[in-house]
């Protein structure tokens, strides 16, 4: 029931006389109506008239309710849904209390008429809605433990509830309350008063359509944290548990401080449940507050496996297998092996340490072995990375990696990029460091919606690490998510460049830019778009600029339709971008939604140029 309806009544009529009312009104439509339409027959349409602030689905998803159809039976697999005067009254009350619970606490809904096929045995419903003006907030006003009242503009309110869902002037809406309530009383429980207990009262004014808003607030007494008990552990040691909290016996309780050691035990991938739960007890109102650690393994042995096809990689297979708790700590084995046609082989293992002398800390050792078989080169590559984790943040991670590499360059014939053409094989050795650092707050994380994603990059492989080519790369990619009502808007800007200090000027292959394909510019085959060589293959370059843009719609089910345009060019010149000289393809495409990410299918078209004809791509996930 809306808040502002139980006010009403509270101070109004009685709750029998709302529950008489109620009745009747369900009888009398139930009696006008069973002679207008068939009991049992499926509803096919339901129209909706005057309802100018939410739409129809809104409407029907608080309704037990939906329109039957063909498609809906046979494709979605749902049962149709027959008429039933007494369910569709019920209904239309509900959805009366959905108006007010939004602030409409003056909406009336009715069943204007329901129009019967009898050959087809079908009904369709049409509503009359008056929304009338809402109720909006006037003022907020606090108490805090029965003191005089306070406002917004007071220091304290301020630090209590900074942007408050409701505010002057906005539309009062139940949820909106129901969330300022809450994030006062964790503003105080993460200050130690767990008992806190936040109450309002709503102060109506009928003539103007406002409400005042006054929270009264108990903070009653301050509390700490008691001992700690675990249980639930088998092959991970209590010690290295009790390292994860991060709080101690006697500090000032924090709800805060349990959601953070709960987020960090789970990020070290040992645990199926994680529970820390505070034993409070609101009649004796016990203090110190002990609490109960109960956590659930995962299998000290696991293994994972896939196979699956894109139209770039073509067949393509993984396995995954990991030992948890490597000497009954944090620690973790993982070896990953995969094949496709563009990775014939790859196999990887690493060592990582989660918490390496630091709680926010990882540090992996990873030796590995690959074998790259892209359409601009191919390498064979042994090599050892070392890269140390630190999470800034939920949100933000950096990474710093030493590596060592050997690679052998499967030389083309007549490839004068590379010193000895003549030799079928091109040795040389890599080292140096990488640096990432990512911020990343889009959800879902699947498919986001919302949100952004920034990446930043450098790599210095040589000069005081030793290598046989001294360069330095740098890049930048930036993602943004945006939902405008049901479309979802997707853009992507990435810019990256190479600068060599040798002589020679050389850049590995493996290290160049390269763009085309159906996670860059899908109007051309992966890495068609920059220099060649004279055998026509990409030769990469030291310049590169990416730019996507892609709405998506959801049609029906789980199934999403996307359209794009994507833009981008390579150049051979460091820090060198050409705006006016960029590749440019708009198409469309398909989205189907699985646990393992969307099913994507894209047709890209080159836009001025003949040369190119229309890509197709199957793959799994967002391009971007």
């Amino acid at each position: 029931m809306a808040v502002m309806y139980e006010y009403l009544n509270k101070n109004t009529i009685s709750q029998n006389t709302v529950k008489i009312v109620f009745w009747l009104m369900v009888f009398f439509y139930s009696c006008t109506f069973n002679s207008a339409a068939q009991k049992n027959y499926e509803i096919r349409k339901i129209v909706f008239h005057g309802n100018e602030t939410f739409d129809k689905t809104t409407l029907l998803d608080n309704t037990s309710i939906y329109e039957s159809s063909w498609f809906s039976k046979k494709i979605q697999k749902k049962e149709a849904v027959l008429y039933n005067p007494e369910l569709t009254n019920a209904d239309t009350e509900r959805i009366r209390r959905f108006y007010q619970s939004e602030g409409f606490l003056y909406a009336t809904v009715k069943l204007d008429s329901v129009q019967t096929h009898e050959k087809k045995q079908t009904v369709n419903l049409y509503f009359s809605i008056q929304e009338n003006k809402p109720v909006v907030v006037d003022k907020l006003l606090f108490k805090i433990d029965n003191g005089k009242e306070l406002t917004l503009n007071d220091s304290i309110v301020k630090r209590l509830l900074h942007q408050p869902e409701l505010t002057r002037g906005k539309r009062f809406i139940d949820q909106r309350l129901y969330n300022d309530v809450e994030r006062i009383n964790n503003f105080y429980k993460n200050r130690g008063y767990i008992y806190v207990d936040t109450r309002f009262d709503l102060k109506l004014k009928p003539d103007s359509g406002k409400t005042d808003i006054l929270y009264q607030i108990n903070r009653r007494n301050l509390c700490q944290f008691g001992a700690s008990s675990i249980s639930g552990n088998r092959y991970i040691k209590e010690q290295v548990i009790r390292r994860q909290l991060n709080y101690k016996q006697g500090n000032n309780f924090s709800k805060k401080d349990l959601e953070s050691s709960r987020k960090q035990m789970y990020s070290l991938q040992l645990f199926k449940i994680v529970s820390l739960s505070p034993q409070t007890d609101n009649v004796t109102r016990q203090n110190p507050i002990p609490v109960q650690v109960y956590i659930q393994e995962m299998p000290r042995w696991s293994s994972k496996f896939g196979l699956g096809y894109g139209t770039e990689d073509k067949f393509r297979a993984y396995g995954d297998f990991t030992y948890r708790g490597l000497f009954w700590g944090t620690s973790r084995l993982n070896l990953y092996l995969k094949h496709s046609s563009l990775l014939p082989y790859y196999a990887s293992l690493s060592w990582i340490e989660p918490r390496f002398l630091l709680q926010k800390l990882s540090l992996s050792l990873n030796p590995y072995v690959k074998r790259e078989a892209e359409p601009g080169y191919t390498t064979n590559t042994y090599g050892i990375n070392l890269p140390a984790t630190y999470s800034l943040s939920e949100k933000i991670k950096s990474t710093l990696t030493y590596y060592i590499e050997k690679v052998i360059q499967i030389v083309e014939s007549d490839d004068a990029d590379v010193p000895n053409p003549e030799d079928d094989d091109f040795l040389y050795n890599k080292s140096g460091l990488s640096a990432t650092l990512s911020l990343n707050n889009a959800r879902p994380i699947m498919n986001p919606e919302k949100g952004w994603i920034l990446s930043l990059g450098a790599k210095v492989n040589g000069y005081i690490f030793g290598s046989d080519f001294d360069y330095t790369k740098f890049w930048t990619d930036a993602r943004m998510y945006q939902k405008v009502e049901r479309f979802s808007l997707a853009e992507r800007v990435m810019i990256g460049a190479i600068h060599s200090a040798d002589a020679s000027d050389f850049i590995p292959v493996e290290d160049r830019w390269y763009s085309g394909g159906s996670n860059s510019n899908r109007g051309w085959g992966r890495s068609e778009i920059g220099p060649k060589r004279e055998s026509g293959t990409p030769l990469g370059g030291k310049s590169i600029l990416e730019t996507n843009i892609e709405v998506r719609h959801p049609l029906f089910w789980r199934i999403q339709l996307a359209a794009f345009v994507d833009a981008s060019n390579v150049w051979t010149e460091t820090y060198y971008y050409d705006l006016r000289n960029m590749d440019v393809a708009v198409g469309g495409g398909l989205r189907i939604d699985t646990p393992i990410g969307p099913i994507r299918f894209d047709i890209g078209a080159p836009v001025w140029n003949e040369k190119h004809k229309v890509q197709f791509y199957l793959s799994v996930g967002q391009a971007f």
